[in-house]
């Protein structure tokens, strides 16, 4: 039975204010204070039971003539309810003007005793509030928490491609080290040892910056709950408003914002001279962990030609399509109908297959196959053991640059189109113009993809570098005059390395297709290059052209 200081609701008996939890059970008692942190109206029952429980004990009331009416006796009052997080138990009911901040008595007093427009946040409330844009406070927390996610989702891949790089650092030093048998096992303990050091301060700071992206969004994630929760209590909503506002404004992540870092690594690179002087080395290499800009700028340490003309050719090697097939190289040479398969570390010839007439272009299309577009014919090869023919597709046109993703080929004709098929060989798209109806090419060459299948890159070195998505549909053409390219391929970071055919240059792009500078001049690269690819863990640069022979360049990082 409700006590006799209560009655129903449906008692004619009426108070100023009425407890808001009495109320929820049918029962009509007199409010005498107010519960800042649970926003509720108390009659001396519930303070009482307030008081008895350990989460609620330490809760702060205020007494019934420090709230204002607001008409409703049982809405919530215009007061602020935030306490101060610098001073216990103070309630941040000041605004200061001056600073556009709310604070506590005491932080006026210590802060703020200069400042000529202090105002109390309860008795202005009706100005004040409609002065502040609480939805534009909301958007920015969303936005605040969206960069955020953004920036632990860009640390969580730079910390898989630092655990990757790391293990394809090792990797290069066991593979270096067999070359030198027994003498180099002591060797390569001290690299490992180094690579999995600096590997570790790499992590350590990475994974540092993702506790600091989650407890950032943590934080963005609690001012929006207590924004929510204000909702009906306009002051609240302004204390709370400001002080999201406030820590959007002053949330520093410049010392670990991971936006204009384009990938982690631990780089381990093999020494030239250790076979002469190995007794005086202590290591195998050098290693290097850094975070890397995606824009750094590759450079060649060192040039050589790889011999390709084999046995029983009838005419010069011409190499107009090349790619990566793990630590190998895929050369097509179509002055002989052949595609060959090198070993990239020790430059041999492991096996050749004949193709069809004039192969050109190849591309990787699955663990263990290849396409190679050959003049109007797509042959697959596997490439598990040796290399050997499989399905053809017959084409309608001429075929010379090739790229796959997603169960997707994407052709060329070297002139004015780009086709993309599916595997079965049905044409699902052909592309020739922009949407204003001008001509998109003059020479269709190469063709590639980005590191993440996003971007398509179709090189022509009449036009320039022409962009599209996975889609084909055309972005843009970067038409600077010296991108030109007839070879196009990406690293695993995402440059676009071209092969200019006029100028005889190789040149790096950003993942965008920019041109970042320069990687070999024309006095030291091949007459008129038609092909290049890049293997970025070994750094080796392959570029050919007609002859019988493919430079080689050694890369240094980034």
């Amino acid at each position: 039975m409700p006590s006799s200081d209560s009655v129903l609701k449906t008692s004619e008996e009426t108070y100023e204010y009425i407890c808001t939890s009495c109320a929820e059970d049918d029962l009509i008692k007199e409010a005498v204070k107010y519960c800042v942190e649970c926003q509720r109206y108390c009659c001396q029952d519930c303070i009482n039971i307030h008081r008895r429980i350990p989460v609620t004990k330490d809760h702060s009331f205020l007494d019934n003539s420090s709230v204002k009416s607001q008409g409703q006796s049982r809405s919530l009052p215009a007061i602020p309810t935030k306490q101060c997080s610098k001073h216990v138990g103070m309630i941040m009911y000041m605004y200061c003007k001056n600073h556009d901040v709310v604070c506590c008595y005491t932080c006026a007093v210590e802060d703020h005793r200069s400042c000529q427009d202090m105002v109390s946040v309860s008795d202005n409330i009706d100005q004040l509030y409609r002065q502040t844009d609480t939805s534009k406070t909301s958007s920015d927390i969303d936005r605040g928490i969206d960069d955020m996610n953004g920036e632990k989702n860009n640390t969580d891949a730079l910390l898989q491609q630092l655990r990757d790089s790391k293990e394809a650092a090792i990797k290069t030093a066991n593979d270096f080290r067999i070359e030198m048998e027994q003498l180099l096992r002591k060797l390569e303990e001290a690299s490992v040892n180094e690579i999995e050091n600096e590997y570790k301060k790499l992590e350590t700071q990475l994974l540092d910056n993702k506790k600091k992206y989650g407890d950032l969004i943590d934080d963005l994630k609690n001012l929006k709950q207590l924004l929510v929760q204000a909702s009906g209590n306009i002051a609240q909503q302004f204390v709370c408003s400001k002080l999201a506002q406030q820590y959007i404004n002053t949330m520093d992540t410049g010392n670990i914002s991971s936006s204009n870092i384009r990938y982690a690594e631990v780089l381990f690179r093999p020494c030239d001279e250790l076979k002469t002087s190995i007794e005086s080395k202590t290591k195998l290499g050098t290693t290097s962990a850094m975070l890397s800009r995606y824009d750094d700028l590759y450079k060649v340490t060192k040039t050589c030609k790889m011999a390709v003309q084999s046995w029983g050719d009838r005419f010069d090697c011409s190499i107009t399509g090349s790619c990566i097939i793990d630590d190998t190289v895929l050369f097509t040479d179509s002055s002989n109908n052949k595609l060959m398969r090198y070993d990239i570390l020790s430059s041999s010839l492991i096996d050749y297959c004949s193709t069809p007439r004039d192969p050109r272009g190849t591309c990787r299309v699955g663990d263990k196959e290849v396409a190679v577009a050959c003049e109007s014919v797509v042959q697959f090869l596997s490439v598990e053991d040796k290399l050997a023919l499989s399905r053809s597709l017959e084409m309608k046109h001429e075929s010379y640059g090739i790229a796959y993703s997603n169960d997707k080929l994407y052709i060329t004709d070297q002139a004015k189109s780009l086709y993309m098929y599916d595997m079965s060989g049905n044409i699902l798209k052909t592309v020739t113009s922009d949407n204003s109806g001008q001509p998109l090419f003059k020479c269709s060459n190469h063709v590639t993809f980005n590191d993440k299948k996003d971007r398509l890159f179709v090189g022509d070195d009449k036009k320039g570098l022409v962009c599209f998505n996975a889609e084909c549909d055309y972005i843009e053409t970067i038409t600077d005059p010296d991108v030109r390219p007839d070879g196009v391929c990406v690293d695993s970071y995402g440059n676009v390395i071209i092969a200019n055919y006029h100028s005889s240059t190789i040149l790096q792009c950003g993942r965008d297709g920019q041109k970042l500078g320069v990687i070999v001049n024309e006095a030291n690269c091949p007459n008129h290059p038609r092909s290049v690819c890049i293997h970025t863990r070994l750094q080796r640069m392959f570029v050919s052209s007609c002859g019988n022979t493919v430079w080689v360049y050694h890369l240094c990082g980034k």
